[in-house]
């Protein structure tokens, strides 16, 4: 038979045990008040609060497992809050979750994240037993010695000034900026793409990139060729073309350079068939991705089967939606959920074929062009060119829009970013008014290329012997690849030159750019320089396969598959 002692300890006990389940704070301010009262001992106290936060963590991770299951539960309890943290939990779980603890309003979210991406039971169990032992010890360990020294002299006022800390240190959250609540209500309105668009980077960090290198150094941020129409500036290049066509008997020849690649890659190819035909040995490189094709017959149809590839493709939202033959970023969206997949679908041309992609982590981005020559064991890396997002940092006095038109780069693509292109997903209006913090850098698109204000940076000094066996092996897995460029994200530039930590999101053939021509240092002569001799180089090798009985593609048809992909552009949904 218990005690009565025992009985009543076992109940405040349940009742802390319990608390916490509503709320930790109130749960420790309880347990620390009935030892200070010494109507609990202390250690039964740390147990009960310990074993409360625990559990709670595990019972939320477990909801966010159980709703990819549960459609009602689904819709209950993910959101935008869910969404925006797995771009870190795969490679900082331990930060993510620490900070979370301490941090009012994010661990539910966190916590369910966790469970609904399937971040593995027993990392997150690891840290959720760690990271709660530590931060209930020390917290009820403060207010424990708080009610012990007060108690004396304000008496029971004491534990009233006790929970009005509590109170307002659970609250603060609520006293964010004006800017931090219209991003929050933006992202349960808006498009899907804007839930990456209004990613905060590090606070305090003026023009500083996780993963990337600083561009403190960088004097200008636009290219001579920027301010250049395209219709002007790729003249030369259109007759330079011309002219290699009439040097080497054939218009259509880049089409050989990648002869087992639909115009060798040059324009109007899928996407999804080139990542394809990677080798089984060397797909762990590629992310992972299924597609569709719109058919329309009808909607609802289309968007089921999407369902149904993803989950067979173990791949799950946010995804990233985008073109089989798409160019330059057009129709590419990064999708949240199923109604702003349904949405996308719905907008999608008829008959053709949708990519959807498991987003990358990783906060780097970079084009890796590989070059091999016919008949050569070993190809080698042409070069290496980083990609910024564009952006713009907050200095605590200008409005977003202002920003936009007073920064040297972003008032290039404004349009972009303010609404005004319809195949670009803009800033609402009160978005645009809103004043972002001092030092607080915001993400102007989804997407990094150069047509919405990507910023490109020649990289080549990263290429090393251990990067360049790594694509060359995925390169050689790929039937007849010998010209083409790798658009890749990465977590490092240390661990990328090491041949580690990225992942490929697209692999481009003939119609690869030489991209880091459009590095702001770089002045317009060279932009040309540069442009020819990728040129040169590409019909140098769709000649040596010529020679090999490769046979370049009809005029005819290589123009009609330009032609198609061009009209193909005009019908895609807007981009993010």
């Amino acid at each position: 038979m218990l005690s009565p002692d025992l009985l009543l300890w076992l109940e405040h006990c349940a009742v802390i045990f319990f608390m916490t389940f509503l709320h930790e704070d109130a749960a420790i301010l309880a347990a620390a008040f009935s030892t200070v009262e010494h109507k609990l001992p202390v250690w039964m106290a740390y147990v009960s609060v310990y074993l409360g936060i625990v559990t709670g963590d595990i019972l939320i991770y477990g909801l966010g497992h159980l709703a990819q299951q549960n459609k009602w539960l689904r819709s209950k309890i993910i959101g935008p809050k869910v969404e925006r943290v797995h771009m870190w939990l795969d490679n900082h779980l331990v930060r993510v979750l620490v900070l979370c603890r301490i941090t009012p309003g994010l661990l539910f979210p966190t916590f369910v994240a966790c469970g609904w991406f399937r971040i593995p039971f027993y990392r997150f169990a690891s840290v959720s037993i760690l990271a709660g032992a530590i931060y209930s010890s020390i917290v009820l360990t403060i207010v424990i010695l708080f009610g012990d020294l007060v108690l004396n002299h304000l008496g029971y006022w004491a534990w009233g000034l006790a929970a009005f800390l509590l109170i307002a240190w659970a609250l603060r959250n609520s006293f964010k900026s004006r800017w931090s609540k219209t991003t929050e209500k933006a992202m349960g309105e808006i498009p899907p793409s804007f839930f990456a668009v209004f990613k905060k980077y590090m606070p305090g960090m003026r023009r500083k990139f996780h993963g990337m290198p600083s561009l403190d150094d960088l004097k200008k941020t636009v290219a001579s060729a920027e301010h250049i129409p395209n219709s002007i500036l790729y003249i030369p290049v259109g007759l330079y073309y011309i002219f290699l066509g009439i040097r080497y008997r054939s218009l259509t020849l880049p089409s050989a350079s990648n002869p087992k690649i639909e115009t060798g890659g040059f324009m109007g190819e899928s996407k999804a068939s080139v990542m394809n035909m990677v080798g089984e040995d060397q797909k762990k490189w590629v992310s992972g991705f299924v597609t569709i094709t719109r058919n329309g017959i009808p909607d609802e149809a289309d968007f089921e089967n999407a369902l149904k590839a993803m989950k067979e493709g173990n791949i799950g939202f946010p995804v990233v939606a985008k073109p089989d033959i798409g160019w330059n970023g057009y129709g590419v969206r990064l999708v949240e959920n199923e109604s702003h997949l349904q949405q996308y679908i719905a907008n999608f041309p008829h008959n053709e074929k949708i990519v959807l992609q498991r987003p990358v982590t990783y906060d780097g981005e970079a084009g890796v062009f590989y070059v091999r020559i016919p008949g050569e064991e070993k190809g080698k890396l042409y070069s290496i060119t980083l990609r910024y997002f564009p952006f713009v940092t907050g200095d605590g006095i200008s409005t977003l829009r202002q920003l936009i038109q007073k920064d040297q780069r972003t008032k290039l693509r404004a349009g972009y970013y303010l609404g005004e292109k319809t195949e670009h997903v803009g800033f609402g209006d009160d978005d645009l008014e809103q004043i972002p913090r001092e030092g607080e850098l915001i993400r102007l698109s989804f997407l990094g290329s150069l047509r919405v204000g990507g910023l490109y940076r020649d990289a080549s000094h990263m290429i090393t012997p251990e990067l360049t066996e790594r694509f060359d092996q995925i390169a050689r897995s790929i039937p007849e690849f010998h010209y083409g460029r790798f658009d890749i994200r990465f977590e490092s530039v240390e661990s990328l030159m090491k041949g580690e930590g990225f992942s490929i999101i697209e692999i481009n053939g003939a119609g690869a750019e030489a991209i880091q021509a459009w590095d702001p240092n770089v002045s317009l002569f060279k932009l040309y320089r540069e442009f020819f001799k990728a040129y040169r180089l590409l019909f140098r090798i769709g000649d040596m396969n010529r020679a090999r009985g490769f046979k370049p593609m009809p005029l005819r048809d290589f123009l009609r598959a330009i032609k198609h992909q061009n009209n193909l552009i005009d019908q895609y949904p807007p981009a993010g």
